[in-house]
């Protein structure tokens, strides 16, 4: 399920990507207004979801597990108690 949220100044966006985060909500997406100008304060839509991540990053959860492992390895030869 998309949630889309509409902010308005950093302050405002910060408070709301920490509120849905705090609900397990992934950012998709930060939409700023078509009439934004770099010049101004950032406004716009989040787009959140409570869908689990799929593709790079599983794979980058998996390599963090795979590293885990090599250094325990390396741990075990350097002390072979």
């Amino acid at each position: 399920m998309e949630i889309e949220i509409k902010y308005s100044g950093k302050a405002d966006r910060q408070v709301k990507v920490a509120e849905n985060e705090a609900l397990n909500y992934r950012m998709l997406h930060d939409n700023f207004d078509p009439d934004w100008k770099p010049e101004q304060e950032p406004y716009g839509i989040l787009v959140f979801t409570d869908e689990e991540p799929t593709g790079a990053l599983l794979v980058a959860g998996s390599l963090a597990t795979e590293i885990d492992d090599l250094k325990a390895r390396i741990e075990k030869l350097e002390n072979p108690i």
